[in-house]
Formats: structure tokens, C-alpha cells, sequence
């Protein structure tokens, strides 16, 4: 295992990174929408992970709400690995299928998975 790969493991183990997007739109009418999506990847020691997606939608027209909720969990194993000198985090699905995403420290706090900021977290 090279230098650059432990260093990446070190700082992924145990750790939780988080990305969240909202949107949001308006009418003149008072309807509108709203969209929230959390996005929450948890990666342990023993190289296992777990990835939940939230997600909240609100239509409202009229004087009326619809809201709508859903979870999505996907669990797996990781790894990570170099090529021409990238570091890439490996997403082994239970489902048999891969994902390979682009992995960068930005310092205390803050990491980027395919050019997208996520905050990370000590798991406790």
C-alpha cells in the first residue's frame, strides 16, 4: 500500500461525510416547492460502509401541501486505490455493482468526492 493511499485511509476510517442540497421555488400565486436531499456516507475501519440518502419534497398550490419523504440505504465495502497519481475511493455494493469517485482531503473538515464538497465527521 503506498504512503498516499494509507494517508487516505487514515483520514476516511471512522469517518461520516455529509453533502446537502436544497432548492426552492416560488410563484406569484403562492404555490411553490421545495426539495432538500441529504446525502450521508459512513465509512468504517473494517472497510465496510453504509450510504443513506434522505430526501424531502413539498408541492404547495392553493392553500394546499403535498409533502413526500423517502430513505435509500445502501451498504458495501471500501477501499482506495492510486492511478497516475489520483486517489479514488472505491464503492464495493452489496449489489455486486461498483463506484469509483475521484477523492481529495481539503483539510479539517471539508473533503471532495468527484469535484463535490462533502463535510466529514469523526463517527461516534
Amino acid at each position: 500500500m503506498s504512503y498516499h493511499v494509507q494517508q487516505m485511509f487514515e483520514v476516511l476510517s471512522d469517518r461520516k461525510l455529509k453533502k446537502q442540497e436544497v432548492h426552492s421555488d416560488r410563484d406569484y400565486d403562492g404555490g411553490g416547492w421545495f426539495d432538500e436531499k441529504t446525502t450521508s456516507l459512513y465509512l468504517y475501519s473494517d472497510k465496510s460502509f453504509a450510504l443513506i440518502i434522505e430526501s424531502f419534497t413539498s408541492v404547495s398550490s392553493g392553500g394546499f401541501s403535498i409533502p413526500s419523504q423517502s430513505k435509500n440505504e445502501h451498504y458495501g465495502s471500501w477501499d482506495i486505490i492510486e492511478e497516475y497519481n489520483l486517489l479514488y475511493l472505491i464503492l464495493f455494493y452489496q449489489d455486486g455493482s461498483q463506484e469509483k469517485l475521484q477523492t481529495k482531503n481539503l483539510g479539517t473538515g471539508l473533503h471532495e468526492l468527484n469535484y463535490q464538497i462533502w463535510h466529514r465527521y469523526l463517527i461516534e
